[in-house]
């Protein structure tokens, strides 16, 4: 799972629809159906089985997407469903970007470390800084199978952008990072160990920068797991 931000101009949320094209890229020329295809069947199903064993509170947001228990999905069951969901995520973006789309950032798969080392939380509070990563309003449909896009409005987005870039924020973060504890509470990407502490704070340094770069633009931001 990758988590993504765009930043887009605050009339862009009125068209729940268009968001769909921020986060699913076209296929490229050489893709080849049948191959991802026979590849799914195989072995897609009880992959994704084992991913939902690792994140648990995705798990009914999956099962919803595809129709299918993770039962079901670990005897092999659903090979057709997931290659389907996987087809439309990746083909979705066929007429490129909306309008009002503007800058982006991958935190890759850095987003749940960052989340924890901003909250120490594995799930979104009520406080600003547990929602920079996974918070915000779900807005459209689960078009990625790991819950809709979500957006924050450019006063959140100010407010955000504010508290991020705080003077004691990154030595909090820092202070927070604890491999074992982590794995513990099975923050993804799980296996951590000391040296992926400075990836942590890079990411964390993006992000905040992303943040106030956005509040400067006064813009609103849109977020997604795919």
């Amino acid at each position: 799972m990758l988590a993504t931000f765009v930043q887009v101009e605050p009339g862009l949320l009125d068209d729940p629809s268009s968001l769909e094209r921020l986060f699913t890229p076209e296929l490229p020329a050489i893709f080849d159906p049948e191959r991802m295809r026979e590849a799914i069947l195989a072995r897609g199903p009880q992959l994704l089985a084992g991913a939902m064993d690792l994140h648990p509170q995705l798990r009914s947001q999956i099962e919803q997407s595809l129709g299918r228990t993770q039962a079901a999905l670990r005897s092999g069951e659903g090979g057709e469903a997931v290659f389907a969901l996987m087809k439309e995520r990746m083909g979705g973006g066929g007429r490129g970007r909306p309008a009002g789309a503007h800058d982006e950032l991958s935190l890759d798969k850095a987003w749940h470390g960052v989340h924890y080392l901003l909250s120490g939380t594995v799930e979104p509070g009520g406080s600003l800084l547990s929602q920079a990563v996974l918070g915000g309003t779900e807005i459209g449909e689960d078009f990625s199978g790991y819950g809709p896009a979500r957006y924050f409005t450019v006063q959140q987005v100010a407010e955000l952008a504010a508290v991020l870039d705080s003077p004691e924020i990154e030595q909090e973060a820092a202070g927070r990072y604890d491999p074992a504890r982590m794995t513990e509470l099975q923050i993804y990407p799980f296996g951590w160990e000391p040296g992926a502490r400075e990836w942590l704070l890079d990411a964390l340094a993006d992000l905040r920068a992303f943040y106030v770069g956005a509040a400067a633009e006064g813009r609103a931001v849109v977020t997604c797991l795919v």
